[in-house]
């Protein structure tokens, strides 16, 4: 039997896109690091196909300060990503119309995946090459790397933490950051004037900074001077600062400075093995592009 599979995503928005297969049925997922439960919406139409059973009400919490939404619990689905197949899959059914990535990212989205995929293999996530690939833990055999760095994963409630250092006026600082492949930003830092993580002087603007699962994520948008991964180091790197009401529920992990997201973790080719609890990074051909904002004020969504 193989030890691995291969499969191809397309890069929307910093964002990954699979297709998963939910009891028969084709859907695309985002492959979101940051979540510790699959969960589906937007799938009004398909409702029937998916045949949703053993269901049961409950509430999620995530990012917004709108509080908890209600989902359906259902077990026992058949789940398939690549050649990987689980046949005992619970899922949370969320039927809130608002929560709809189809307008942003021009393609219809009716899920997000993330433990689930990262506890059961060894992810290679290809960022510039779009294909990720499933390894088998026990077989796995590391390479040798000259160019390559490894990193202690921090597991918390099921999601990853890694740590890394920024500069903000003049200073660094260590951070401990969500690995957040789900968020299309750079790099998110929570205030914390005290230890100097927050935007200097008038060289910010506020923004809408996106949609959580607990409503809509304002804050600062601004620079740090550099961020460094060990070794790999990006300098005039964009950050935001959310609100303080929008992430009381993300601060609940005292350790936790930030996140990491798409716009950055593309620039590297990674390896992730919750197993041994490590990620491997490797520059890839998007390291030097450098960060821009969108100053036109203007979004496109397609309806």
């Amino acid at each position: 039997r193989s030890t691995s599979d291969k499969i191809k995503f397309k890069l929307i928005d910093n964002l990954i896109v699979l297709p998963v297969e939910v009891n028969g049925f084709e859907l695309s997922f985002l492959l979101d690091s940051g979540v510790s439960k699959p969960i589906l919406f937007n799938i009004g139409n398909h409702a029937d196909s998916l045949k949703i059973n053993n269901a049961e009400t409950i509430y999620l919490r995530g990012l917004g300060g709108d509080g908890s939404i209600e989902a359906l619990r259902s077990k026992q689905n058949l789940f398939k990503v690549g050649n990987a197949i689980n046949v005992n899959q619970d899922i949370y059914v969320v039927f809130d119309s608002t929560i709809n990535f189809a307008p942003r990212l021009g393609i219809p989205i009716h899920g997000i995946i993330g433990y689930d995929i990262f506890k059961d293999f060894i992810v290679e996530v290809n960022y510039s090459r779009k294909f990720i690939k499933l390894h088998n833990p026990l077989t796995y055999e590391y390479k040798e790397c000259k160019k390559c760095e490894l990193f202690d994963l921090t597991l918390h409630n099921n999601k990853p933490y890694i740590d890394a250092n920024v500069e903000i006026n003049s200073k660094n600082i260590p951070v401990k950051l969500l690995i957040d492949s789900g968020g299309s930003d750079a790099l998110w830092l929570f205030e914390d004037a005290d230890n100097g993580v927050y935007p200097v002087g008038e060289k910010y603007f506020n923004d809408y900074l996106g949609k959580g699962l607990s409503g809509s994520v304002y804050g600062k948008r601004s620079k740090v001077t550099s961020f460094s991964l060990n070794s790999f180091k990006l300098e005039n790197v964009n950050v935001a600062f959310p609100d303080s009401t929008s992430i009381s529920f993300a601060r609940k992990f005292k350790e936790r400075s930030g996140s990491i997201s798409g716009e950055l973790l593309k620039r590297f080719n990674i390896i992730m093995d919750y197993t041994n609890q490590k990620v491997i990074l490797k520059k890839n051909s998007n390291f030097g592009m450098p960060f821009h904002y969108n100053k036109s004020g203007i979004v496109l969504e397609q309806d």
